[in-house]
Formats: C-alpha cells, structure tokens, sequence
C-alpha cells in the first residue's frame, strides 16, 4: 500500500492572486485552473491568505455577487 504525501496531491504550479484581484477574475483563475483555491498575497509578495470555492460561494449566498451565466 503507498504512503501518500502532500506534494503527490498538491499544485505545484501554483497560480497566486492579490488582495484586490476582483471577484469575477478569482472564479475564472479557480474554473481553469482546476482548483478550489488560491493562495492571496499582498502587495510585498507574502502570503496574506486563501480564497477558496466556499468564500465564493458564500459571497454569492450573501447576495454580494451575481451568478455567472451559463
């Protein structure tokens, strides 16, 4: 049986976005990326967090978003 590992399942190329990247420009990197997040970073190149599928989604359920059209 193999022993799995981080680095067998991870990105590693990996795409990052900036604190102000807009909302739409997240969904469209997480859509043709494959991914269901993405590392933020701030202006200095240092992580400041992630934005993933569900911070989305949520924005969406709260109305702060329109649906994309299909």
């Amino acid at each position: 049986m193999k022993l799995w590992h981080v680095d067998d399942v991870m990105t590693k190329d990996v795409v990052t976005v900036r604190e102000g990247t807009p909302y739409r420009d997240i969904v469209d990197l997480v859509l043709s990326r494959r991914v269901s997040a993405l590392p933020v970073v701030n202006e200095a190149g240092k992580l400041a967090g992630l934005v993933s599928e569900a911070d989305l989604l949520h924005k969406v359920e709260a109305g702060g978003a329109p649906p994309r059209p299909s």
